[in-house]
């Protein structure tokens, strides 16, 4: 896979395994499919409707980019071709 083939690594309707940081000692694990990005002050934050991994299905989970530790793949969704400006390149859920 090539450099430009994999420009946009996170990609809306893809499943994704999100290691963070949590406020407890151990990392949080978040199952689910990424739905976009959103902003919160300064701050943006992927947004992942969970699956039925652990019990939360359906719950919408904003992590902060700051907090990220891994990422895993675990089904890459089709990337639509888009003909929007490079200035608007965020996706907000």
């Amino acid at each position: 896979m090539s450099i430009r083939d994999n420009e946009q690594f996170v990609v809306k309707g893809s499943r994704y395994r999100i290691v963070s940081e949590s406020g407890d000692d151990k990392p949080m694990v978040s199952i689910g499919e990424f739905r976009g990005y959103a902003a919160f002050a300064s701050e943006i934050a992927l947004c992942l409707k969970m699956d039925s991994s652990d019990g939360k299905e359906g719950r919408m989970r904003f992590i902060p980019y700051h907090a990220i530790l891994a990422i895993d793949v675990l089904t890459m969704a089709s990337q639509k071709v888009s003909n929007e400006s490079e200035e608007s390149q965020a996706y907000y859920c």
